[in-house]
């Protein structure tokens, strides 16, 4: 077999990986979909089939992709013809990049989406405007719905101080909700991030200056954050 051959049937072999990734991910949208729609106040079931998800795809293709280059290294010892081994694994290398790329996009859209469902449900159980309203004379207080921590407020109307106590279900969202759609405003910098420092530093930047938009309670917490992740020896290495 020629080296052209060779090259024709590995790329070929490859290919059918890439078919197969998408076929499993395309099929895999509409029962995700029907999981999401039976969510109440967690995420947990998105990550367990997530989880097996993965290993279907990303995983166990990669270890296909493998296999399949043991079996063109002894093809090519048969042939006793020049073949660049380097070129041709890289194409192995770059397909598996390319599910694992693919696989994170899915993921933290399909948690996003999850996540969206959970605030809905959320806030269609809670009496926001009972939640955020001063006790004694029912003005407004300046509190949002991604209020997680325990705070104490002066009303502006009365001047009476108000405790206010969330909801567990609230506390809750910091995890299943406000994190999820941090990742996803995100995304293309974690992608990013895992190949290249400054983009990783920028990744870091934009995931947690979400959340100290939408969560300024816990400010200090998220800069504290980031100023520790931003600082990480890791990215004085050459």
């Amino acid at each position: 077999m020629s080296s052209e051959q060779l090259t024709a049937r590995w790329e070929t072999f490859l290919g059918k990986l890439k078919d197969r990734f998408n076929e499993i991910i395309s099929h895999a949208e509409a029962p995700m979909d029907d999981i999401i729609s039976g969510l109440q106040y967690d995420t947990v079931a998105i990550h367990n089939v997530l989880t097996g998800l993965k290993n279907q795809t990303v995983q166990q293709l990669s270890q296909k992709g493998q296999e399949g280059w043991s079996k063109m290294q002894a093809e090519m010892l048969k042939s006793l013809r020049f073949f660049s081994q380097d070129k041709e694994y890289q194409k192995l290398m770059d397909l598996i990049q390319w599910m694992t790329d693919e696989f994170t996009r899915f993921e933290v859209k399909t948690f996003a989406k999850a996540a969206r469902k959970v605030l809905e449900n959320v806030k269609a159980h809670i009496d926001e405007k009972k939640l955020h309203r001063c006790t004694q004379c029912g003005a407004e207080l300046p509190i949002k719905i991604f209020s997680f921590v325990a705070v104490n407020i002066k009303c502006d109307s009365c001047g009476s101080v108000n405790t206010y106590q969330p909801d567990d279900r609230i506390r809750a969202m910091e995890y299943y909700v406000i994190n999820h759609l941090a990742e996803e405003h995100a995304l293309e910098e974690k992608i990013k991030g895992e190949k290249d420092k400054e983009a990783r530093k920028e990744y870091y930047r934009k995931y947690y200056g979400y959340l100290i938009e939408n969560v300024p309670d816990k400010k200090e917490f998220y800069e504290r954050d980031l100023n520790e992740r931003l600082n990480n020896p890791y990215f004085h290495q050459l």
